[in-house]
């Protein structure tokens, strides 16, 4: 297994609730800054490809302003409606002067 850390922004860029758009090798993210720690989660809502850059997020929770589908930042679940489809989430880790996504192969 390999682990690799991605470096996605500098440490202290983002203040809590400010969000940045990430290109990742190709792949689309919004990284966060909540308040215990950053986060990072696809673009797009798996339902129907709607941008969640701008989708609100309270309590953990990212919502997509299409059709109301919601995802668990922690998990990825969808719990509303239960049962959609997963979000992607990454894990994040503050390295050092950096904010990097961790991707495990």
């Amino acid at each position: 297994m390999g682990l690799t850390y991605i470096p996605v922004a500098r440490a202290g860029e983002l203040e809590p609730g400010e969000r940045k758009a990430v290109d990742l090798n190709g792949r689309a993210l919004v990284l966060t800054r909540m308040d215990d720690g950053y986060v990072a989660f696809s673009r797009y809502c798996p339902h129907e490809s709607a941008d969640l850059m701008n989708g609100p997020i309270v309590a953990g929770k990212v919502r997509c302003d299409n059709h109301g589908y919601c995802f668990d930042l922690g998990t990825g679940d969808c719990v509303l409606p239960k049962g959609g489809d997963p979000l992607t989430v990454l894990p994040v880790e503050e390295r050092g002067e950096e904010v990097c996504v961790r991707i495990e192969w």
